[in-house]
């Protein structure tokens, strides 16, 4: 992206171009500028256009250099983070206590960087939230709780969130539910349907330290919906909605795991045990079966492990990391057609640009209106454009997978 200035000043700065434009962005990238702005000698004027993704500054031209260092330090990409999400169902049974007292609690001491168990005030009795940094013991410890056939994954989404940016995962269905009915004179019922989100629903929001420590105000919160209902009114009944949710903050270093338990659930289960050909027999087979109900308690695990992508050329290398893990089914695709897409994607990398050795901010000195050297009446100056990535604040990324 170039920017083509058509204005008179005293000293016109421009920048702009770049991948990361965004007005949020733009009004903090403003707002820093008209602050720093405030210790220049004389006049000064600061203009941000989200459209172009434009920085425009008018002082005096002895603030040239002061004014290279304060967009120098305000020109910076936000850093990224991705997400790594894991999602998994744990069943106590009276043979091993697996779940979060095996996974977490009987692990080795962990080092400093990862963050100590923390209990949130619930009851004992309730198993509460709780949370601890797992280092390279979490996939061991998956596979432990695998191999016993007590642990279930029910996904394992990605997610890309910008710095201080919240990102969601949802995992389960909309379902509707009749929030009001009415009657028309014609003896119609009308009902009126509001869809809501039933499953499990993450809420990250991650804070970048420049020491490498990622903290996250992480929100899950787990629903299902049961078979009973509470009357609203003489003709409606609404449907009763079991929801385990928490609300905490973790700290954990980048490329470290850590997991949250604790969410606990007790399911009843029935079913029907007979004695072979004689429990179906008419009448008799009463005699050779039973009905047994089964109470299973269930524990949900979220594992999560942040990446931090400080630069966004950063995240070619982590897409390429999780390429060499994908395995495709044979049969599942025509033969070439996923390197085709790939090939596709790539469309457009790589060409020349003409912005090599391009400038990341450009100051055009133009003199003050009256002097002896005028630009021509309709000049325009064009300002060097920036390397993509370079220009403003924002930008943000969200692959759904």
């Amino acid at each position: 992206m170039s920017a083509r200035v058509i204005l008179c000043g005293l000293l016109i700065v421009a920048l702009a171009g770049g991948e990361v434009a965004a007005a949020a962005a733009q009004r903090s990238v403003s707002e820093a500028a008209s602050q720093a702005a405030a210790s220049l000698a004389g006049e000064v004027r600061v203009v941000a256009d989200s459209d172009t993704n434009s920085l425009l500054i008018m002082t005096a031209p002895g603030n040239f250099e002061r004014v290279r260092a304060i967009l120098d330090d305000l020109d910076r990409a936000t850093p990224q983070v991705l997400i790594k999400v894991l999602i998994a169902e744990v069943t106590h049974d009276r043979t091993v206590d697996l779940g979060v007292e095996f996974s977490v609690l009987n692990l080795p001491n962990v080092t400093d960087d990862s963050v100590a168990f923390t209990d949130f005030g619930v009851a004992s009795a309730t198993q509460g939230l709780i949370f601890r940094g797992v280092g390279d013991d979490a996939l061991a410890t998956i596979r432990a709780l695998e191999i016993e056939g007590k642990l279930e994954i029910l996904s394992r989404p990605y997610i890309l969130a910008s710095d201080n940016q919240q990102a969601t995962i949802t995992v389960g269905d909309e379902v509707p539910f009749v929030t009001n009915t009415r009657t028309t004179e014609t003896g119609q019922t009308i009902n009126t349907i509001q869809y809501q989100d039933i499953g499990i629903i993450l809420n990250v929001t991650p804070h970048i330290n420049p020491d490498g420590l990622v903290i996250m105000d992480v929100n899950p919160e787990i629903s299902a919906v049961t078979d009973s209902t509470v009357p609203i009114s003489e003709s409606l009944s609404a449907t009763v909605i079991n929801k385990r949710s928490a609300s905490t903050r973790v700290a954990v270093r980048d490329g470290q795991t850590i997991v949250i338990g604790g969410l606990m659930e007790d399911r009843k289960t029935q079913g029907v045990r007979k004695v072979p050909i004689l429990g179906d027999i008419p009448l008799l087979g009463a005699l050779f079966r039973r009905t047994v109900t089964d109470k299973v308690k269930t524990e949900l695990l979220i594992f999560l492990t942040p990446h931090v992508a400080p630069e966004p050329d950063m995240l070619r290398a982590m897409s390429d990391d999780e390429m060499t893990g994908v395995h495709i089914v044979p049969g599942a695709v025509e033969p070439g057609a996923f390197d085709g897409h790939m090939r596709g994607m790539g469309l457009g990398r790589g060409q020349p640009t003409g912005l090599e050795g391009a400038e990341s901010i450009e100051l055009l000195e133009l003199p003050l209106p009256g002097s002896e050297l005028q630009p021509p009446a309709g000049a325009a100056v064009d300002a060097l454009p920036v390397r993509p990535g370079q220009a403003g604040r924002g930008g943000r990324g969200r692959p759904d997978r």
